[in-house]
């Protein structure tokens, strides 16, 4: 029987990337990720941004510092030009907005920076701002080159025909002229969505894969899932780009788990405008996403809500975030082993956020908010006295019932080799709760490598919010002076289904774990409608997984069944074979045995009377894991 713990992703080993080849003669273009600032993107940026504005934005990369971390292109969006072209076909600038275009690169020039423009593969660009280069690739190819241009932003939005044909004549003609221009393809609106599978082929340096992203971390999350099976597919010459840098994101834990993820995938840094310094300019992080050692950071380890990602960078070294993708704090701990660092008695860590040095003696560990994440680069040895890692954490249940008391445990752990001392912490909890015992903690002494625990209870004074949440802070001494620590938990208010059907689709779940990317919820493998055995069924029909997998949801005794249809989405590998499981309380109830792709959909009713917590699990068929996807259609219980 497969142990539901924390699930090790084997499917996808670190390996050698696919590059986009070179002549041996001729100097890689994009031989890392391009990095600068952007008006190309969003639809809304025309009507802000003139000559005055690019010079001021060339002036400040400069003076910020932004230029020497690696912010090189400023690129201007697809309204630069006028609506019609000149009498001799040639694109020519808003006069208005742009009245000496060449004078304005050359400014850039000077400055030590590189400037690129916009256009698309239609007859008009997106929106229909200017004419776009079909029909007109070598023409306007030999204009960006006499004007100096290093950088072309070239939409396929407005064109969507033959794209593939279309991007290969604009990189022909851009290398016919004998300028090197990154040529950076977006491609959100064609049928073929599929950048990765044509883009190097066709002469791209990078290829974004989805739509300007809104400010909301669900979103980022989601563009970051599909580049998960995309790493064979980048590298020196051509990157993959996840989506916009859009930093209108508030919270600066948020923009840092992002920029972190866009570091790790090896994507182009390319924000717009409106960014806070203390983000894009983190040369630590920069230099994560600007190492190639051969592959780009991948996930390793899927709990749910909380996710291990590593980069293992040329110097021998690994980048590791502990990324809490969730909407509640927990406490995330990861062994070093799984990393493919180096094994050593102890580890230099340095958090590349907080700018500290620390020392580990094999686990990673941190106390994350939600939506946030703890970026990590880790050494093997340790070549001077550093501060232990310390974690101040606390555990909460998945769930808890109303009126019922919520018990958890507060931990302080020293993962580092020196010992710390004369520990202090408070427990706060919120209104409505009351903590048994004391809130405030004194903890003589932590050794290397231990943890000492305090099991706390909470106890109902009123009705619950929909969580509660329990924090810790406080102080600790170590070899190098007085600290301080803080951490968080929260657990939901759970309740049991309705009388009636209920799908299980549209229920809050306790906890989900997947083999590749997140479970999801009316569709499978990013996004794609369900079919299983050639059978297809409509969005929102059921749950998508990928093996292996498992999703607990609370029941509370109140259900008699549970039915559900099962298989292997035909999206899978063609060997691709998994087993189906259905748990009640820990215990099984069912067991499919192993099912291959092509097999028809089955279907099933399994009892669950006193059930408190089901769980419905998908392992792989014993022959790995790798493109097998498996679909629960429709499931639903009775009650």
């Amino acid at each position: 029987m497969r142990r539901f713990g924390v699930l090790l992703l084997t499917l996808l080993s670190f390996g050698t990337a696919v590059a986009v080849p070179a002549a041996a003669d001729e100097p890689v273009i994009a031989a890392t990720p391009p990095m600068g600032i952007s008006w190309s993107r969003g639809w809304n940026q025309c009507p802000r941004i003139d000559d005055a504005k690019v010079r001021a934005a060339a002036d400040m990369l400069v003076t910020s510092g932004l230029k020497d971390a690696g912010y090189t292109y400023v690129n201007i969006a697809g309204c630069w030009a006028a609506k019609t072209r000149a009498a001799d076909g040639r694109l020519v600038p808003d006069p208005v907005k742009y009245p000496d275009l060449p004078g304005l690169i050359a400014y850039v020039h000077a400055r030590g920076l590189k400037f690129g423009l916009y256009s698309g593969t239609g007859a008009l660009v997106c929106g229909g701002a200017m004419p776009g280069s079909r029909d007109r690739e070598e023409l306007d190819a030999q204009t960006f080159a006499a004007w100096g241009v290093d950088y072309l932003d070239y939409d396929t939005c407005g064109g969507e025909n033959g794209v593939a044909a279309a991007v290969k004549k604009m990189s022909d003609a851009l290398k016919a002229t004998g300028r090197p221009i990154t040529l950076a393809v977006v491609n959100t609106f064609s049928g073929n969505y599929r950048s990765w599978e044509w883009a190097p082929g066709a002469g791209a340096h990078t290829w974004q894969l989805n739509t300007d992203l809104p400010d909301n971390f669900p979103s980022v999350m989601q563009a970051v899932d599909k580049q998960i099976p995309l790493a064979g597919h980048t590298g020196p010459g051509g990157w993959s780009d996840p989506g916009y840098l859009n930093f209108s994101i508030v919270d600066p834990w948020v923009r840092r788990a992002q920029f972190s993820l866009w570091a790790l995938l090896n994507a182009p840094l390319v924000p717009n405008e409106a960014f806070p310094l203390d983000t894009i300019g983190n040369r630590d992080v920069i230099a994560v996403d600007q190492d190639w050692s051969g592959t780009p950071g991948r996930k390793i380890r899927d709990l749910g809500d909380a996710e291990i990602w590593a980069k293992p960078m040329s110097d021998g070294s690994v980048a590791v975030l502990l990324l809490n993708r969730g909407p509640v704090a927990r406490t995330i701990a990861f062994d070093l082993a799984e990393s493919g660092v180096t094994a050593a008695s102890a580890y230099r860590v340095r958090d590349l956020w907080a700018g500290t040095e620390l020392t580990s003696t094999g686990t990673l560990r941190t106390s994350a908010r939600a939506n946030s994440g703890t970026f990590l680069r880790v050494w093997p040895g340790q070549p001077a006295p550093a501060e232990p890692l310390v974690t101040l954490g606390v555990d909460l249940p998945e769930g808890f019932l109303a009126g019922q008391e919520v018990p958890g445990t507060v931990t302080l752990t020293n993962d580092g080799d020196t010992p710390i001392t004369d520990a202090r912490y408070a427990i706060t909890v919120p209104a409505g709760w009351e903590l048994d015992g004391p809130a405030q903690v004194d903890v003589p002494r932590v050794s290397p490598g231990s943890t000492v625990t305090r099991e706390i209870t909470l106890r109902p004074t009123a009705a619950p919010a929909a969580k509660v949440l329990v924090g810790v802070s406080g102080g600790y001494t170590s070899e190098f002076g007085p600290r301080t620590a803080a951490g968080s938990a929260e657990a939901p208010l759970v309740t049991a289904p309705g009388t009636g059907t209920t799908y299980l689709s549209t229920r809050p779940w306790l906890y989900s774990e997947n083999g590749l990317g997140p479970v999801e919820r009316g569709s499978v493998a990013n996004g794609r409608a369900m079919s299983v055995g050639g059978v297809g069924y409509q969005p929102n029909s059921g749950i998508g997984v990928h093996a292996p997998s498992v999703i607990r949801l609370y029941l509370g005794g109140a259900c008699k069944s549970f039915t559900t249809q099962y298989g292997v989405d035909d999206v899978s590998g063609p060997a691709a074979t998994v087993a189906f499981r259905v748990l009640g309380d820990g215990r099984e109830l069912f067991a499919t045995g192993v099912v291959g792709r092509g097999t028809k959909p089955q279907k099933l009713t399994v009892p669950v009377t006193g059930v408190q917590q089901l769980a419905i699990a998908v392992d792989d068929g014993g022959d790995g894991s790798a493109e097998e996807y498996a679909d629960w259609i429709a499931p639903y219980v009775s009650c």
